[in-house]
């Protein structure tokens, strides 16, 4: 019985430290502006299995949390920092690398736009609502 106790409450942490994790980054999510004639025109930030990913034209590449608000983008050995504004919100992600620093800002969501959860939530319950 202790062993079983002992595994449910391990289970739960580990659920609860995913989750966390996942939530922790949903203030990076979205897409950022680069100024014209930067290297880069835009990029997105998502997340995935607990890490943020940050994508391009240039594809895909996961980011390794070094700090608050600091990521390490190995694969072109860049430090990648957002910026807040004074109500803690993400207004930009500056990119430094190769002796370049790209500031991009971050775009708002387009009105009425949700997560593919919320979507979803939503279509679940307009069909328990038809029946």
């Amino acid at each position: 019985m202790k062993k079983l106790v002992l595994m449910l409450v391990v289970m739960l942490s580990i659920m609860t430290m995913a989750n966390a994790q996942t939530s922790s980054l949903k203030d990076y999510l979205g897409k950022y502006v680069f100024a014209a004639g930067s290297p880069v025109a835009e990029v997105t930030m998502t997340a995935e299995d607990s890490s943020l990913v940050v994508n391009s034209a240039m594809g895909s590449t996961p980011l390794e949390k070094k700090g608050v608000d600091t990521f390490y983008l190995a694969a072109y050995d860049a430090l990648v920092i957002f910026k807040r504004t004074a109500d803690k919100t993400i207004e930009s992600v500056s990119i430094a690398v190769q002796g370049m620093e790209l500031v991009g800002k971050k775009e708002a969501p387009a009105a009425g736009a949700g997560t593919k959860e919320e979507e979803f939530q939503m279509e679940v319950l307009a069909g328990k609502l038809e029946n």
